[in-house]
C-alpha cells in the first residue's frame, strides 16, 4: 500500500504546482501596482532632475493619473527556469490625453508583496494549444 501512495503523492504535488496560474484579477492587480510604481519613480526622477516645481507641475496637470478600465487575460505559459508565468493580456488605460489600448506580455511571479509583474519586450506569441474534440 505504501508503494502505491508514493506515485499518488508525486502526481498530487505536480498537479498542485501547475494550478498556481494567476487569474485575471490577480494579474490586473499586479499590473496596476507596477504602473503605480513606474509613475512614482518618474516623479522622483523629475524631482531630482528638474526640481520640486517640475514634479508639482506634473501633479497639478494630473498627468500622473491613470485608471485601468479593462483588463483581459489571454494565454499564459509556465516558465520553469524563472518560476513564473509568461502571460499575454489586453488592457485599456485612461490617461489625461485619452484612452490607451494595448496588448502586452510579461512575467507574473510571486514577490514580497504578492504577485508581481515584469513587462517583456515583444516576443514571439505563445504557442496555441490545439484540442482534439
Amino acid at each position: 500500500m505504501k508503494v502505491l501512495m508514493v506515485p499518488l503523492i508525486v502526481m498530487g504535488a505536480v498537479a498542485g504546482e501547475l494550478t498556481d496560474e494567476p487569474n485575471e484579477a490577480q494579474m490586473r492587480g499586479a499590473f496596476e501596482q507596477t504602473l503605480a510604481k513606474q509613475v512614482r519613480n518618474t516623479i522622483a526622477f523629475v524631482t531630482e532632475s528638474g526640481g520640486p516645481q517640475a514634479a508639482d507641475a506634473i501633479r497639478l496637470n494630473r498627468t500622473d493619473r491613470f485608471e485601468v478600465r479593462t483588463f483581459q487575460k489571454h494565454l499564459c505559459a509556465r516558465t520553469v527556469e524563472q518560476r513564473a508565468y509568461r502571460c499575454e493580456f489586453s488592457v485599456d488605460i485612461d490617461v489625461l490625453n485619452g484612452p490607451l489600448q494595448r496588448s502586452l506580455a510579461g512575467r507574473f511571479f510571486s514577490g514580497p508583496q504578492g504577485l508581481m509583474f515584469a513587462q517583456e519586450e515583444a516576443e514571439t506569441p505563445l504557442p496555441v494549444v490545439a484540442t482534439v474534440l
